[in-house]
């Protein structure tokens, strides 16, 4: 089913349970009855009250063929209309439920976990939210392009906490070059800035564009590749990362599925074939992988007995030799002893094996 099917459906739906259901969108309904009928059809238009995504005010504009200006004047005059109905008890019962999700979230939330947090009935109550969100005078918008996303406060001087707090958290990154969780990244904020709560720190965290967790709940710089890994590489090298132990290619596309690491299901052959090209991994057994930095190295079973052998300067017993293959290559004992007696490589004396002279 393409989108344009998708949105004709949920509107399909909401139509037919009625405007009693959706608690928001029938306030609002309500809220602009007391408009002319061109202010109202405006302000459904331009807060996507009819449609999923709101119109623009040049869109707008030429359906009523006046100036986009004269659009956003009927919009702010309708706004401040409902804002001075704040004594109306459907529109106080509305905005008291929003402040106390808000204040849950200590005082500060990203205005899409708003409207999840408040409701799950569809594009015209999410809508509807945001525009009484708006009307209210009790709740305050925060956004900075490029910085702080869309969100809804409870305080109206919480930007520059937040500023504080993205300042001291990039460098900390900087400085460290690794993720951290939640408990690490807040302790040593809290260090820096004094009067705030582990809870406030990470509540202006999450509205931050610059810094973001990944999938596994670690925070870092959004645009470092173990946060929002793009490509197939950089997903395979988060998997590892954060399983930290070998894994079967197949094991690894199934992980990228299930921390929805990508848009598109991943396909085992092709996390095969990047994992053969990348020289950050290691292929340690059949079909299992590790990370070059855990130590790994490249080779057969008999380069590797080889390594062991000439790095210790000494004959070594069987059981030592395996325990110390089995370290960085995931095959069978037996493998390890078929490839020991090799006659023509190692030598024996007792139960002491040695590189061939």
């Amino acid at each position: 089913m393409d989108q344009a099917r998708k949105t004709q459906e949920k509107t399909r739906v909401e139509q037919k349970r009625g405007k009693e259901d959706l608690y928001f969108f029938g306030l609002v309904d309500s809220l602009l009855s007391d408009l002319n009928e061109r202010s109202q059809d405006i302000i459904r238009k331009r807060f996507g009250l009819t449609q999923e995504k709101p119109e623009t005010l040049e869109k707008i504009g030429s359906d009523y063929r006046i100036t986009r200006e004269r659009v956003r004047q009927i919009v702010t005059d309708a706004v401040k209309n409902i804002s001075s109905m704040e004594d109306n008890p459907r529109f106080k019962e509305a905005e008291k439920k929003l402040i106390f999700t808000i204040d849950k979230f200590d005082g500060i939330i990203k205005e899409n976990e708003l409207v999840k947090k408040v409701s799950s009935d569809g594009f015209r109550e999410a809508n509807a939210i945001k525009f009484i969100a708006q009307c209210s005078k009790n709740i305050y918008l925060i956004e900075e392009k490029d910085r702080i996303h869309r969100s809804w406060a409870t305080l109206k001087l919480l930007a520059e906490d937040i500023r504080k707090v993205e300042k001291i958290a990039l460098e900390i990154f900087e400085a460290e070059e690794k993720l951290l969780s939640d408990e690490e990244l807040a302790k040593k904020v809290a260090l820096k800035i004094e009067g705030l709560t582990k809870n406030q720190i990470l509540a202006f965290l999450k509205v931050l564009n610059s810094v973001q967790k990944n999938r596994f709940g670690k925070w870092g710089k959004a645009n470092w590749t173990e946060v929002n890994p793009k490509g197939t590489r950089e997903k395979i090298y988060l998997i590892l990362k954060e399983q930290k132990s070998p894994l079967h290619f197949t094991e690894i596309a199934n992980l990228i599925d299930k921390y929805n690491l990508g848009k598109k299901k991943a396909h085992p052959q092709t996390v095969h074939n990047e994992l053969i090209k990348d020289k950050r991994f290691v292929l340690i057994g059949r079909g299992i992988y590790a990370m070059r930095e855990w130590g790994y190295q490249e080779g057969t079973i008999k380069d590797v007995l080889k390594e062991i052998l000439s790095k210790k300067g000494r004959p070594m017993k069987k059981e030592d030799i395996i325990e110390e293959v089995l370290k960085i290559r995931k095959v069978k004992k037996t493998t390890v002893m078929i490839n020991l007696n090799n006659a023509k490589l190692f030598s024996r004396t007792g139960d002491l094996y040695a590189v061939k002279r």
